[in-house]
């Protein structure tokens, strides 16, 4: 119906767009990547089930590296043996050495080199993954 009262006729199908069915990404939605998570998932406590201490004390709570890498940590843990051991260790130094990062008793520049690469890696893969579909 439109503003007059009046029932406006449906478009021809061929003005329409041609229908794509939704598409998901691997990393979860886009605006939580862009925007971050507004740091409800704090990752200071040893029972939080996210894994990216180190990538929080380096880039911020809600920053969209530490979103990215989180994820794709927790996704290439799940999948893979070489990264399920390595997801695995970073869970029993992780917390200690993010405290450590945060209140400056270790330098951050060897940590922060290591999550570039791991951003750049969770990115490569992500474009990957959807260039594949």
């Amino acid at each position: 119906m439109s503003l007059t009262g009046r029932v406006t006729p449906p478009k021809p199908p061929s003005e329409r767009k041609p229908y794509s069915p939704p598409r998901i990404t691997r990393y979860g939605h886009i605006k939580d990547i862009v925007k971050g998570t507004g740091g409800g998932g704090n990752d200071g406590g040893t029972n939080h089930s996210k894994v990216c201490w180190v990538a929080e004390a380096l880039y911020g709570a809600s920053a969209p590296r530490t979103t990215l890498v989180r994820t794709w940590l927790s996704q290439m843990g799940a999948e893979t043996r070489r990264w399920r051991l390595f997801v695995a260790l970073y869970r029993l130094i992780g917390p200690g050495l993010a405290t450590l990062i945060r209140r400056r008793r270790i330098p951050a520049t060897p940590f922060l080199r290591l999550f570039d690469v791991l951003v750049m890696k969770a990115g490569d893969e992500s474009l990957r993954t959807l260039k594949g579909r």
